[in-house]
């Protein structure tokens, strides 16, 4: 599934918000993809900027273990695993594949659990965007794609001196419901503007319309 996903990437109508997001990344940099599942949005990266160092942060280990077995296939060598959840605080969380149809939903393990959900619960460790950062001091970040099944807010707020610093370009998949408005709310106080694809494929400016997939502009941008 890893491989066809990326190689779906490379059309014009799969993951169009995505794809805009690495479009407008700089050249050089770290970028973090939070909540990489099995690994393709990280593949797709580093197939396409070599000088990009790639973070892929993944806790459930079946998932980390077909994200190895496919950066080895794929011959990629920028990108590192972390092997943790990210979250508002450090230390340990449980998780939860949820099962629907006697079939576990890889793609919607989330920290979010909804306890009328059957599901492989996990327990994973978790650190907060600041912590991970303070690994890697030397480099600056300059992307983040957060894809966590309704837990955004809580790593938004456990990095929040790490955007303050960094101010990176943020691609996120945001739930209609009340963490959607703190996230905005919390982004756009720190400056950044709210845009999305439309349907044309354009990226325009957010004003309320019914969407999933944000991308956040920086300050300077």
């Amino acid at each position: 599934m890893a491989h066809i996903n990326l190689t779906r990437m490379r059309g014009k109508h799969y993951e169009g918000t995505f794809r805009a997001f690495s479009h407008l990344l700089p050249d050089r940099g770290l970028v973090l993809d939070i909540g990489a599942n099995l690994g393709v949005m990280s593949a797709y990266l580093a197939q396409k900027n070599s000088s990009w160092k790639i973070i892929a942060i993944e806790p459930i280990p079946l998932h980390v273990t077909v994200i190895k077995r496919f950066f080895r296939y794929k011959k990629i060598m920028n990108i590192d695993i972390v092997k943790k959840a990210i979250s508002d605080k450090d230390g340990w969380a449980e998780m939860k594949v949820p099962l629907e149809e006697g079939i576990l939903q890889h793609g919607l393990a989330s920290l979010e659990i909804q306890k009328e959900r059957e599901g492989e619960l996990h327990q994973v460790p978790a650190i907060t965007l600041d912590q991970l950062m303070k690994q890697y001091p030397d480099e600056i970040l300059i992307g983040l794609k957060i894809d966590v099944e309704n837990h955004e807010w809580e790593v938004l707020q456990g990095g929040i001196q790490t955007i303050q610093k960094y101010q990176p370009l943020i691609v996120a998949e945001l739930w209609n419901d009340r963490k959607k408005e703190q996230c905005l709310h919390l982004l756009t106080s720190l400056g950044y503007r709210v845009m999305y694809v439309n349907m044309q494929g354009l990226l325009v400016s957010y004003q309320g319309e019914d969407v999933v997939d944000y991308i956040f502009m920086p300050p300077l941008a």
